[in-house]
C-alpha cells in the first residue's frame, strides 16, 4: 500500500511540523510513505514539491496570491483577519495528474491551505476514485471558511453571517457560498477524517457538513528519542540560567493574539504582586518570534533563546524549564505542549480545545479556565513552588510514552488506511 501525504510546508506552521511527524513515524512504521508539498523547507529523502521549476513556482504562487486577494476584498480591504480563514478556492497546478498522486493507494491530506488543494482537486481526486483521509489540524474542513470558529455555531447549519467578514457580512456570504461548495462535492461521503484532538472529533461531528463521513480521533505523533528529558541544571547553564525557577513560553509568532500572551503577562504580574517571596527565584525563559517587549517590564530575570528549530536544542530549551506555559485561547493539540511533555516539563494551560486531552490535573500540570489570568498565575505558582516535580516530570514522560508516540500513532493511522 503506498500513501501520500499532502501538505502546504514539509515544516513550516505547527501543522506542517506534525506531518512530517507522521511522514517519519509511518516511514520507521514500514510503511512506504511519501510526501508532497509546495514549500519544501527539508532535505529530507521522499519528500518532494510541487515547485518543480521557476514556472510551475510562479503559477502556484499566483494561486496563493488570488485566494487572499478575494478573501481580501471579502472583507472590504481589511487585514486583520486575512490569514484566520481560507476558501479552496485555489490550488497549485493540476495536482491530481502528478505522479505521486497518480500512484498512491491512499492520500492523506493534511494542512492545504493558502493555495495548496483546492476544493476542485478534492473533486477531481473523488472522480478518479482516489482513496482520501483528511487529517484535521483545525477546523477549516467542516465550517465554511474559517479555521477556528470561537463562540459562533453557524457551521452545525449552514454558515452564513461569517464575523470574520467585516464585523458580520451577510447571509449569503463567502463563509456560506464556500460551505454549500464543500457540501456539494460529489461522493463527500467516501471522505474520512481524522482529527489530533478528541475535542476536534466531537465538535466535528455537530457539523452540518460531516453527518455522513466517517470521523476518528488521533493524536499528532512525536519522536520520543529526541524529545527526551535531559540534565536540567546543564540545560538551565546553557542558557546562562543558574539556582532559578524557570518559567518557559514560547510561540511562532508572539504577536498573534490568538496565542493570549497578555495573559500569560497578566498571570506573572499576579505571581509578583501577591507572591513577592518568589521574586529572585525566578527566571522566564522565552523562545519563538516576534515582539516580546511586555516580558521586559516584568520583575524576573529574563532570557532569549530565539528561534530554534532542531530537535536536540528544543529537547535541550524545554528541559531547562521547570513549567512551561500555554496561554493559548484556541488551538487543536498543540506542539509545543507535546514536546515539553516529552521532554519531562510539566504544563500550564488554559482548558481549551485538546489541551485537557493533554494535560492531566495535578499528574503533569495544571489547567486554568480561559482567559483567567488569575487562575493560570496559581497553576504556574503551584507547579513551581508546591507540587511534587520528580512525580510531574515522571508523568509528563509517561503521558507521551502512553498516547503521542511514534509506533502508536503510526499503527492506528495504518488501520485507518486499510479500511477504505
Amino acid at each position: 500500500m503506498k500513501v501520500l501525504l499532502i501538505s502546504t510546508s514539509d515544516r513550516k506552521g505547527g501543522a506542517a511540523i506534525a506531518c512530517l511527524r507522521l511522514f517519519n513515524a509511518l516511514k520507521k512504521n514500514g510503511t512506504d510513505v511519501k510526501m508532497l508539498v509546495r514549500d519544501k523547507l527539508t532535505n529530507i529523502e521522499d519528500i518532494y514539491t510541487v515547485n518543480t521549476n521557476i514556472f510551475k513556482k510562479a503559477i502556484n504562487k499566483m494561486a496563493f496570491l488570488a485566494e487572499r486577494l478575494e478573501i481580501f476584498f471579502a472583507m472590504r480591504f481589511r487585514r486583520k483577519n486575512l490569514f484566520r480563514v481560507s476558501t479552496g478556492r485555489f490550488g497549485v497546478f493540476n495536482l491530481q495528474s502528478h505522479p505521486l498522486v497518480q500512484e498512491a493507494d491512499v492520500i492523506n491530506i493534511h494542512w492545504t491551505h493558502q493555495g495548496m488543494v483546492s476544493l476542485k482537486t478534492i473533486n477531481a481526486l473523488l472522480q478518479q476514485g482516489k482513496r482520501i483521509v483528511f487529517t484535521m489540524h483545525d477546523m477549516y474542513y467542516f465550517t465554511g471558511i474559517c479555521h477556528y470558529a470561537k463562540n459562533c455555531d453557524n457551521f452545525m447549519r449552514q454558515c452564513g453571517n461569517c464575523f470574520y467578514l467585516n464585523n458580520g457580512g451577510k447571509e449569503e456570504d463567502l463563509s456560506r457560498k464556500f460551505f454549500t461548495k464543500k457540501l456539494d462535492i460529489p461522493n463527500r461521503d467516501a471522505l474520512k477524517f481524522v482529527a489530533c484532538s478528541n475535542w476536534l472529533a466531537d465538535i466535528s461531528r455537530q457539523s452540518g457538513l460531516m453527518q455522513n463521513n466517517e470521523i476518528y480521533s488521533i493524536p499528532n505523533t512525536i519522536d520520543t528519542s529526541i524529545y527526551r528529558p535531559k540534565d536540567k541544571d546543564e540545560a538551565k547553564n546553557h542558557f546562562g540560567i543558574k539556582d532559578k525557577k524557570v518559567i518557559l513560553c514560547g510561540a511562532f509568532n508572539f504577536s498573534d493574539g490568538r496565542k493570549g500572551y497578555k495573559y500569560l503577562i497578566e498571570a506573572l504580574f499576579w505571581i509578583h504582586q501577591n507572591k513577592p517571596q518568589y521574586d529572585n527565584q525566578i527566571s522566564i525563559l522565552i523562545f519563538g518570534k516576534g515582539n516580546i517587549t511586555p516580558f521586559k517590564r516584568l520583575p524576573y530575570e529574563i532570557h532569549e533563546a530565539g528561534y530554534i528549530s532542531d530537535g536536540a536544542g528544543l529537547a535541550t530549551l524545554y528541559s531547562a524549564g521547570d513549567v512551561f506555559v500555554s496561554p493559548s485561547l484556541e488551538d487543536n493539540l498543540p506542539n509545543t505542549i507535546m514536546e515539553s511533555l516529552a521532554c519531562g516539563t510539566p504544563c500550564a494551560a488554559f482548558a481549551v480545545g485538546g489541551i485537557p486531552q493533554m494535560i492531566d490535573e495535578g499528574v503533569n500540570g495544571r489547567l486554568a479556565p480561559v482567559k483567567d489570568s488569575v487562575a493560570l498565575a496559581e497553576a504556574v505558582a503551584k507547579i513551581l513552588f508546591e507540587d511534587d516535580a520528580i512525580k510531574l516530570s515522571q508523568g509528563a514522560r509517561h503521558k507521551v510514552e502512553a498516547e503521542f508516540s511514534e509506533p502508536v500513532v503510526a499503527m492506528r493511522y495504518n488501520e485507518i488506511y486499510r479500511r477504505f
